[in-house]
C-alpha cells in the first residue's frame, strides 16, 4: 500500500478550503487528524499511520482513543486544537475528511468508515457540479410565472399584432400635452382670445348705455 503524498494532500486541501497557503493546509490537516485519533483505538490508529505515512501520520501520536467520535465532536476538538472559530474550523475539518476520501484507497477508506461510521457523509462528500441546482435570474422566473398563470407574455417579448404597444394610450398623450403646455405661443393665443372676449363684451355694455 502506497501512503498518499503530502504534496497531493495540501494542495487538494487548498482546493477546498480558503487556505492562505501550504503551511495552513498542513496546521488544518493536523488539527483535524489529531481530532479524529480520539475516535479511533490503537490498532486503528497504527493502521491509518501506515495509510498516511511517515509524513502525515505525525498528528496521530498526539491524541488518544476517548471514545466513539460524532460530526459535531469533530468539529469541536478540530476548532480546540488549531486554536480557530468555529466556522473556519467546521469549513477546515469537512476539507480534511473529503481530501482522505478522495485519496485513501478504497479499502483503506471503508476500514476508515467502519470505525468512524459518523463521520462517512463527510467522507463521501461529493462534489458539487457545475449548474447543477442553479436558479434562473428572479426577473425571468416571475416573468414566466406570470404567463402561465394569466397568459400574458413574458417582460421584454416583442408585442403581437393586437397588443398594445408600451408608450401608447395615456402614456403617449402625456408627453404630448406637456409639450404643448410647454410652446410659448400658446399662452399668447390663450391670452389674445381672452382679450378679444372682454373688447367685445365692453362694446355691447357700451352700445347698451346709449340707447
Amino acid at each position: 500500500m502506497m501512503p498518499i503524498k503530502e504534496e497531493t494532500l495540501l494542495q487538494r486541501l487548498e482546493e477546498l478550503a480558503p487556505l492562505a497557503d501550504r503551511s495552513e493546509a498542513r496546521r488544518a490537516f493536523d488539527a483535524v487528524v489529531q481530532a479524529m485519533r480520539r475516535g479511533m483505538n490503537e490498532d486503528e490508529a497504527d493502521w491509518l499511520a501506515v495509510a498516511l505515512g511517515p509524513a502525515l501520520s505525525a498528528p496521530l501520536l498526539r491524541e488518544s482513543y476517548v471514545g466513539p467520535l460524532d460530526e459535531r465532536e469533530l468539529y469541536r476538538w478540530t476548532k480546540r486544537n488549531a486554536k480557530l472559530r468555529k466556522s473556519v474550523a467546521v469549513a477546515q475539518a469537512q476539507a480534511v475528511c473529503r481530501a482522505l476520501g478522495e485519496l485513501l484507497p478504497q479499502p483503506e477508506l471503508e476500514r476508515l468508515e467502519r470505525h468512524l461510521p459518523e463521520l462517512t457523509p463527510l467522507l463521501r462528500a461529493q462534489p458539487i457540479r457545475p449548474g447543477r441546482g442553479a436558479r434562473r435570474p428572479r426577473a425571468e422566473s416571475e416573468s414566466r410565472a406570470l404567463a402561465g398563470r394569466s397568459g400574458s407574455k413574458p417582460l421584454g417579448e416583442t408585442p403581437g399584432p393586437g397588443d398594445t404597444a408600451p408608450g401608447t394610450g395615456a402614456q403617449r398623450a402625456l408627453p404630448h400635452a406637456l409639450d404643448r403646455a410647454r410652446e410659448p405661443h400658446n399662452d399668447t393665443q390663450l391670452s389674445s382670445g381672452a382679450d378679444f372676449n372682454r373688447e367685445r363684451v365692453g362694446r355691447s355694455l357700451a352700445s347698451g348705455q346709449r340707447r
